[in-house]
């Protein structure tokens, strides 16, 4: 049976195609690929595993 895979998408153009960039004050923040729409990304919406590199990179 296969699974559906919920990947977050970008509010402005829905592509799929998203960075994960990090912002001195706001924390990790999503950037679409494809039209260049960035917002603060939710922990709850980032991987764990994600998160833990994203914080590592913070603090180094």
């Amino acid at each position: 049976m296969s699974n559906y895979l919920e990947y977050p998408t970008c509010f402005a153009c829905r592509s799929i195609d998203l960075e994960i960039v990090t912002h001195a004050d706001f924390g990790p923040m999503f950037m679409c690929d494809e039209c260049g729409y960035s917002w603060v990304a939710s922990f709850e919406s980032i991987d764990p595993e994600i998160s833990q590199i994203v914080v590592k990179l913070k603090v180094a």
